[in-house]
């Protein structure tokens, strides 16, 4: 009973703290632009999954890199962190937090269509059913902006919202067949796009930003709570758990609390669309039981 307990801490936790990253992504962006967020968040991330490292593996051996595991790691790199949050971050530069955030929530739904092709599992009558309503509550928050104090909405910026969840599910079954401890697989897709991102620069973001206090604080708050520290609580909730699958619904929580923030802190009016519009996409995503997410 108190390791279930301490499951349910560490799950709220991280819901917390990842609710926050909407409003961090969007105070970034109003100080540099979305390649440089990736650039300044992903030191952070490896900065604090270095340390996560040593501590889990008490000294270095974490660091030693098996040749045939090279492939494997550089490949996830290019996905997560570069590919990924390259769309997701460019998709908020062009959206409300409101908008991007719940358009990228429907990674869930990806994964259950791309596990289709890729895991080879058979399509099923819920599926169709949770697509339907998932893509009812895509265009209420899509549409439904365009009637509010939002103004109209960037067609770009939602496609590439509903692209960064693509990537993420694809992201999400690659890890799946990779070996490794979660910290260790963040720590060298971290790691192995520095050098990825150095390349990048010249073409994506000539220049370089002078490090002020809230350009350092924000990409710090990204890396360290989106990129980092609360993988750890999540995955110590999930191994703490007496039902997993029970904890794991546990993360529908963040969105909502998100708009909160959003609200607060940015100063933005939340639309009625927007809420119910990510309800039915949440409704849409647990209309499916995604099994291969509870193992």
């Amino acid at each position: 009973m108190k390791t279930n307990r301490q499951a349910v801490i560490y799950a709220l936790m991280a819901v917390v703290l990842w609710s926050t990253v909407a409003t961090a992504f969007k105070k970034s962006l109003d100080l540099i632009s979305p390649f440089d967020l990736l650039l300044l968040s992903c030191f952070w991330s490896v900065l604090i999954l270095s340390i996560i490292l040593i501590v889990q593996n008490k000294g270095f051996s974490g660091f030693i890199l098996k040749p045939g595991k090279f492939l494997s790691y550089m490949t996830g790199a290019l996905l997560n962190p570069v590919a990924y949050y390259l769309v997701l971050f460019a998709s908020y530069d062009l959206l409300p937090a409101q908008i991007a955030q719940p358009l990228n929530y429907t990674w869930p739904l990806m994964l259950v269509l791309l596990s289709i092709p890729i895991l080879k599992k058979k399509p099923e009558p819920r599926d169709g059913l949770s697509l339907l309503i998932c893509l009812g509550g895509i265009i209420l928050i899509s549409r439904g902006g365009q009637t509010t104090a939002l103004g109209a909405l960037s067609l770009k910026g939602i496609i590439l919202a509903l692209f960064s969840s693509v990537l993420w599910a694809f992201y999400w079954l690659m890890g799946k067949r990779q070996t490794g401890s979660q910290s260790t697989r963040l720590f060298w897709n971290f790691f192995l796009a520095l050098p990825v991102l150095y390349l990048l620069k010249p073409t994506l973001s000539p220049g370089f930003p002078v490090l002020t206090g809230p350009i350092l604080f924000w990409t710090a708050w990204v890396g360290l709570f989106e990129m980092g520290i609360t993988f750890m609580f999540w995955g110590l909730a999930l191994a703490k758990a007496e039902h997993p699958a029970r904890i794991s619904h546990l993360v529908y929580l963040s969105p909502f609390l998100s708009l909160f923030w959003i609200s607060l802190v940015l100063g933005e009016s939340i639309a009625m669309t927007t809420i119910a519009g990510l309800f039915i996409i949440v409704v849409g995503i647990l209309s499916k039981e995604i099994r291969f997410l509870k193992n």
